[in-house]
């Protein structure tokens, strides 16, 4: 009976240590990218943003708080990814009332294969040249360098913040 009831212990102890680290690794290891991700910040560098800059930060700021998706990536488990952007299909106008810009209702959509280890999100873009990115992951709030991602709009020096859907 005691054989039993140590095994029974021993076994519950590592079913318990090892869902507590499955939690964490969801949350920080290279499994935390799976999932649909949304880009809804852009923190230009101060210093280098200009007039443009300024433009693509307002710009983001307006259609998140419409609920418009502008950009959004979605990484599965077996390591596919489909990106979707309407950056190419925005329309802005700028005149006596402010700026106005409508969310994009058509979108490019592209999907290619990615890895995700050690903080770096490798993948191929539309022309098959390997692009490596920093993709830093706390929680549902995934940092990238907008230089390295080369958005189009959105690639000079600061940060895009994605959030996870």
């Amino acid at each position: 009976m005691k054989k039993i009831l140590l095994t029974f212990g021993i076994t519950t102890m590592l079913f318990l240590s090892c869902s507590k680290d499955a939690v964490v690794d969801a949350l920080t290891g290279d499994n935390a990218i799976e999932g649909t991700w949304v880009l809804t910040d852009f923190n230009a560098d101060a210093e280098a943003a200009g007039t443009n800059l300024n433009l693509g930060e307002d710009i983001l700021d307006a259609l998140t708080a419409e609920g418009c998706v502008l950009v959004s990536f979605k990484f599965d488990e077996d390591g596919n990814l489909e990106t979707q952007s309407g950056v190419n299909y925005l329309e802005i106008n700028a005149g006596l009332t402010g700026l106005e810009v409508s969310c994009p209702t058509e979108k490019d959509i592209e999907f290619t294969l990615y890895t995700y280890a050690n903080g770096l999100l490798t993948f191929l873009d539309e022309s098959g040249e390997e692009v490596t990115v920093e993709a830093t992951i706390d929680g549902d709030i995934m940092t990238v360098n907008a230089q390295d991602l080369d958005l189009p709009n959105f690639n000079s020096e600061g940060e895009l913040i994605f959030t996870k859907q």
